[in-house]
């Protein structure tokens, strides 16, 4: 092969890459933004967030998701709204059977969005018009968990409503039809969202237990009991209850528990993708409670403390060993999960505080420390639960008065902010480095 042709052949394959990184970027299809729950982006959030456009809408308890150039939401009284992400316009809404706390937070996979209702309805839509194509009532113990979807597979498990019972995981296909479920007496499945860990499916549960499953036929694979000394050195006899979703990296798997208002961990366990066993490696860290789905960034590792009405910081942790690397303290717990925007030298985490008239951060991962580079404080008063979305340099998130949020460099004319900023000096990486930095798989 002549130089030029390997200089086409070179410039081919970084073209594709950088097509790959651009689709990356601009869609937050779920919860985390991808299968593996990873949080990760190469977005870069506003330096100096303005409201771009906020809209009115109903209680909002999830995380918007964004696919395309719609961003949609699933308020509390069951209506699915989509947006244009640019301006806010509406495209389409439809309304769902739905209570008035919705926190199953919809997926987005090829032309079709699905949902999920606290009155325990499971529904797909047309992603363009919001035409239902299917509708199933499945449960009278309310959906609460994000929905994740992969390969023509929907997945999400049943709630916490009437404490221990039988409860259901369910896969279904994207045509509405039940491909297995599995059946167990659980607490529940509270905000406990599942991640694709090769051929398996892998969650917890608000027993404290983690679950593997082979995501094709739905025989268990294996069980983990986070108090289990017998199965992992770094068992925890008050790991408590697990209600958040799991993530999943190079061959671990990493979720939090929390036991009381103040004690809780963070989990990282090895998965032997093969068999969908867990195996004794890895650690717990005793980060305080935590209902935050930790994201992983090259050798770090990041995740929300605090319970509603106490103090709460966003935790680094070291991911060699669970060894806490910084907490950056707010006002109110972080229930959510972060946001890490990976298009700088050093990542910039997004993340919200759980309280009336809460706020949301963007902080940079200094070394040693946090530094903030700016605190947005909404308009309304409402309490923030989910976390927040980023597509295309942009903030997406709701509050419970029911105004969705788009925070962008640039404010619509009558638009005001309530930020609070600090100096921001980096600039974002090349495209050409970006295809090098690790990030969630």
């Amino acid at each position: 092969m002549g130089v030029k042709q390997m200089r086409h052949v070179i410039c081919s394959l970084v073209s594709i890459l950088l097509i790959i990184c651009l689709a990356w970027a601009s869609d937050w299809p779920s919860f985390q933004g991808d299968r593996a729950n990873s949080g990760l982006t190469w977005d870069g959030p506003p330096a100096y967030p303005q409201v771009l456009w906020s809209a009115d809408l109903n209680r909002i308890d999830v995380t918007p998701i964004v696919s395309s150039n719609l961003v949609c939401v699933l308020a509390g009284n069951g209506t699915l709204v989509a947006m244009d992400k640019r301006t806010g316009d509406a495209t389409w809404s439809t309304q769902m059977d739905g209570w008035v706390f919705q926190t199953s937070t919809p997926a987005c996979s090829g032309d079709r969005i699905y949902a999920a209702t606290d009155s325990g309805y499971l529904a797909a839509f047309d992603a363009k018009t919001g035409e239902e194509i299917w509708s199933h009532h499945l449960t009278d113990k309310r959906f609460e968990v994000p929905i994740t979807c992969s390969d023509g597979r929907v997945y999400l498990g049943e709630g916490s409503a009437y404490g221990t019972a039988a409860k259901r995981y369910f896969c279904f296909d994207i045509d509405g039809n039940e491909c297995w479920k599995l059946t167990r007496d659980t607490s529940g499945y509270m905000w406990c969202g599942a991640s694709i860990a090769g051929d398996h499916l892998i969650f917890g549960d608000n027993d404290g237990q983690l679950l593997s499953v082979d995501r094709k036929t739905g025989l268990l694979a294996d069980v983990l009991d986070l108090s289990d000394a017998s199965r992992i050195d770094f068992a925890r006899t008050d790991a408590g209850r697990i209600r958040a979703s799991v993530s999943y990296k190079d061959g671990y798997v990493y979720t939090t528990s929390e036991c009381t208002a103040e004690v809780g961990y963070a989990w990282k366990i090895r998965l032997n993708e093969t068999t969908g066993t867990f195996e004794n490696g890895g650690w717990s860290s005793p980060v305080g409670f935590s209902t935050s789905t930790p994201a992983v960034f090259g050798s770090r590792v990041y995740l929300g403390i605090g319970e509603h009405g106490h103090p709460g910081a966003l935790a680094c942790i070291n991911d060699s060993n669970g060894d806490l690397i910084w907490s950056y303290p707010v006002e109110a717990g972080v229930k959510s999960s972060p946001a890490i925007s990976a298009v700088y030298p050093n990542p910039r985490i997004i993340f919200t505080a759980a309280k009336v008239d809460g706020s949301a951060y963007c902080v940079e991962d200094a070394g040693s420390e946090a530094r903030l580079l700016w605190h947005f404080d909404p308009p309304d008063d409402g309490y923030i639960l989910a976390g927040a979305a980023v597509s295309d340099g942009r903030v997406y998130f709701g509050t419970e008065k029911g105004l969705l949020y788009c925070l962008s460099a640039e404010a619509r004319l009558g638009q005001s902010t309530n930020a609070t900023f600090q100096t921001a000096t980096q600039r974002p990486r090349s495209s050409a480095m970006q295809t090098k930095m690790d990030g969630g798989s």
